[in-house]
């Protein structure tokens, strides 16, 4: 105990009640267990560095804390549990102050738990799973049936001489590049990743096709959502996250 210093002994002490208090949060919901292994991690730097890499070490860490500390991500799961348990938390300390009227720890609470709300909403990036094969086929049947009703608009709406309302089958030309865009999805490499082919970084289709599929999407954009509102929308969401990588 002589290479501890008082400080050093408060720390570990510290650390170690928040490990056990932040391990208890991992099967008790009510409890948060992400501030705890946080206060864990510092208290043991300060203290321990054998503990400090012990702690690391562990799938605890690995698991609730690495993401955000390295790349200040979490998996929405997590995200989850610690909003719904610091919220479950501090509503329950405000309503037993509001019944005795104690207003200024309440505002202190309110505040504290907006600000914990926009951290992990707006500042923490949300850790997204690698897509299983069968979500890659439904995300890549998905890119071609949003595809191809962007073709059909922009043939309903300019070639309404050769497209055939009743059997809603496209005219030669817009069939080819239908046919011509389902066979680029279908042996893209980039589908697990990417957003739209917009934001792809191959731009597999020839100059030609490049230039017609360009023209199809300034026409169609603006109009889908008046045919397909859900994915207009779903569209616009995609697109939005998609620009929030670009500047990060």
């Amino acid at each position: 105990m002589r290479n501890f210093s008082p400080s050093k002994i408060l720390w570990l002490i510290l650390g170690c009640l928040c490990l056990v208090v932040g391990t208890i949060g991992v099967f008790l919901p009510v409890l948060p267990t992400f501030p705890f292994y946080l206060v864990t991690v510092f208290s043991f730097a300060k203290s321990s560095q054998r503990l400090h890499d012990w702690f690391t070490g562990t799938k605890l860490y690995k698991k609730n804390l690495q993401p955000l500390v390295e790349r200040k991500t979490m998996p929405l799961k997590a995200k989850f549990s610690i909003l719904a348990s610091v919220t479950i938390v501090m509503g329950f300390g405000f309503f037993m102050m509001a019944r005795k009227g104690v207003w200024i720890p309440c505002i202190i609470l309110a505040v504290i738990w907006i600000f914990h709300l926009g951290f992990f909403l707006f500042k923490v990036k949300t850790e997204r799973p690698a897509l299983t094969e069968k979500q890659i086929t439904k995300k890549r049947k998905k890119e071609e049936y949003i595809v191809t009703q962007m073709i059909a608009i922009y043939c309903r709406k300019n070639h309404r001489e050769l497209y055939d309302r009743r059997t809603k089958k496209l005219c030669p030309e817009c069939e080819q590049i239908a046919k011509y865009s389902v066979e680029r999805s279908e042996h893209c490499p980039h589908i697990k990743e990417k957003t739209f082919c917009s934001n792809c970084t191959t731009h597999c289709y020839s100059p030609q096709m490049r230039d017609k599929i360009k023209k199809i999407m300034r026409f169609s954009g603006p109009r889908i959502i008046f045919y397909h509102p859900v994915l207009a929308i779903w569209h616009l969401i995609c697109m939005a996250e998609q620009k929030r990588k670009k500047n990060d």
